[in-house]
């Protein structure tokens, strides 16, 4: 009896064994192994679901600019990264040269809608937009750290909410397009200096403005007129960017280059603001970042070429002159700023952008 009780418990026994072998050879991880999988798992289900996503989209940037021209290469620039970043999602056809619409029309376009991105310029927004007109006063930033500080500023970001809530587009980004500098045929100092002096202006009031209030005789002429007036003697003398006064050789009509940084010219992509708001969080965040890159490298271009070409007038034996007495410049300017800050309701953001100024 014995002997068959053994029989019978035998094979019994022979599963329980086999089944305590097959729990031993597949339990084999520890318990802080299996957490470090299932923390690891988790990590990857995070970062699939939080990747970002972005737009299928072609816009449409039209700007003026020739194509050898640094904000050329810039906005190329961006588009490049946009395109390899995105994978392919978004992409930029830029229409240069106006080949597309001149500048005036393509704001006009970007406003209404019938046109994706443009170059905005803030002189040209201070017709439908008075705001602006803070960034493009005469002789308020003496310096780009000082027009980066406003510009760049809580000033600065007020004025572009004002352009999406008034004019419905939405600014990506300002840059600098340069200081405005005379040449002229005899050296300019001071405010004294510019008593009745013929200087070629641009049709626009506040270059008017500007050049009535220093003494002057500001004369509108064309640009593709001002060397022929300089050489005839209608005018004797013009104000442009260094490079301008070099390339196109106003230098030799007159010698003397005062850098007076009476304007700051601002440039930047402006977009239409329903399209902006269409596109999702991803994309917007990296048309910006890519941008700001693009941005940055494009201001110092812009201060670099200025020094180069101030070092080639300088070669070339020009007279380079300041006004020598700023406070004058300032004193003389500020009842304009006031007038035209009243005049345009930007008051209070001219109160803080002096503020600023005023630190510096």
């Amino acid at each position: 009896m014995k002997k068959m009780i053994t029989m019978l418990l035998a094979p019994a026994m022979c599963l329980s064994l086999a089944a305590c072998g097959s729990t031993s050879a597949t339990s084999t991880s520890t318990p802080t192994e299996a957490a470090e999988t299932k923390e690891v798992a988790a990590e990857s289900t995070s970062a699939a679901e939080t990747a970002p996503t972005y737009d299928t989209i072609t816009l449409k940037l039209s700007h003026h600019n020739a194509v050898d021209q640094p904000i050329h290469k810039a906005l190329t620039k961006w588009a490049d990264m946009l395109k390899e970043k995105s994978n392919g999602a978004i992409t930029i056809d830029i229409y240069p040269a106006a080949s597309l619409y001149n500048s005036s029309d393509a704001e006009n376009a970007v406003e209404l809608g019938t046109l994706d991105m443009c170059l905005g310029d803030t002189s040209l927004l201070s017709n439908s937009m008075s705001a602006y007109t803070l960034t493009c006063l005469p002789f308020l930033f003496d310096s780009y750290d000082t027009a980066g500080e406003v510009l760049y500023g809580d000033v600065g970001q007020k004025l572009d909410k004002q352009a999406e809530d008034q004019l419905g587009i939405v600014p990506l980004g300002w840059t600098w397009n340069g200081f405005r500098n005379m040449c002229t045929k005899k050296p300019i100092r001071s405010v004294a200096d510019c008593k009745n002096y013929k200087l070629r202006s641009p049709g626009t009031q506040i270059y008017l403005d500007t050049f009535e209030t220093l003494g002057m005789n500001p004369t509108v002429v064309s640009w593709s007129e001002a060397y022929t007036a300089m050489q005839s003697g209608m005018v004797d003398g013009i104000e442009s960017g260094l490079e301008a006064i070099y390339s196109q050789g106003f230098y030799t009509l007159g010698n003397n280059i005062c850098l007076s940084r009476h304007m700051i010219s601002i440039i930047g992509p402006v977009i239409n603001a329903n399209k902006w708001n269409s596109l999702s969080s991803d994309t917007q965040k990296l048309m910006k970042d890519c941008w700001a890159e693009c941005q940055e490298d494009l201001n110092q271009t812009v201060i670099d070429g200025e020094n180069n070409y101030e070092q080639k007038l300088k070669d070339a034996g020009c007279t380079i002159t300041e006004f020598e007495n700023r406070q004058e410049l300032i004193d003389l300017f500020t009842p304009y700023w006031t007038k035209s800050a009243e005049s345009g309701g930007y008051t209070d953001l001219l109160n803080d952008a002096l503020d600023v100024v005023n630190k510096k």
